[in-house]
């Protein structure tokens, strides 16, 4: 599929990693306890919070803090990963996590890795984490996305994201449009006056190509609701223990 060689406004606005950074629960008044990390349990709670999605948990370091570089390839089209991030709730961890006394520190040391990953991918709270370096092939990433996925929704993630991408195209080619049909009717107006033939044909070509921006917003509604799967029960246990930690 050819790719357009600048995004419209609508396409740079879903393209774009929707980061949290989680805070710890404060500590309980009166107490003078030293800060220490989080049993992995209460973490990874206090990381979900309400949001059933699937995890990606990632951890700066120093050579790549305030950047995407662990998950974002320097040399390739970046579009289909950041699309796929949007069924992630993304979580983003400072270099100091590493650190035993990190309230956060069990995210990552509460598990058997080999290494310490750059960031991983958690279906749910007793999952086994999918890791990756940060040096993985693209390709890699995206079946370790669509394996969580699929775990998760009901619907085919690499069939949607497919659809989404050709819906961007499409919003491209609008909002260029658009932005080109305002531009005319903006001169129209100041040199054959606001009642012209040429202002109306352009305010109804206007109002037309809005019109069909709306139907389009509609239909990518449809393609990103991949229909979200509850929690299995055996989850649960884990989610209402960690909870009644964190009061």
């Amino acid at each position: 599929m050819a790719m357009s060689t600048e995004r419209g406004a609508t396409s740079k606005d879903r393209l774009k990693l929707d980061w949290l950074h989680p805070v710890p629960p404060a500590p309980t008044p009166g107490t003078t306890a030293a800060v220490s990390a989080l049993p992995l349990e209460q973490a990874l709670k206090v990381m979900w919070e309400d949001d059933q999605r699937p995890l990606l948990v990632l951890r700066e370091c120093m050579f790549c803090q305030d950047s995407d570089q662990a998950l974002l390839s320097r040399s390739l089209n970046n579009d289909r990963t950041l699309l796929l991030t949007k069924w992630f709730r993304l979580v983003r961890l400072p270099p100091h996590v590493t650190e035993p006394t990190h309230a956060f520190h069990n995210v990552f040391a509460g598990y058997s890795f080999k290494g310490t990953p750059h960031f991983y991918l958690l279906a749910r709270p007793d999952a086994q984490p999918v890791e990756f370096t940060g040096a993985q092939t693209q390709s890699s990433l995206w079946q370790g996305m669509y394996s969580v996925l699929s775990e998760r929704y009901s619907r085919d993630p690499a069939k949607a994201v497919k659809e989404w991408l050709t819906l961007l195209e499409r919003f491209d080619r609008l909002d260029a449009q658009l932005l080109s049909m305002q531009q005319q009717l903006d001169e129209a107006r100041a040199s054959e006056g606001p009642d012209s033939d040429k202002v109306k044909g352009l305010q109804k070509r206007i109002a037309d190509a809005r019109q069909e921006h709306t139907e389009m917003l509609a239909r990518e509604q449809r393609v990103r609701d991949l229909g979200l799967l509850p929690l299995p029960k055996a989850a649960e246990p884990k989610l209402a223990a960690a909870a009644g930690a964190a009061k």
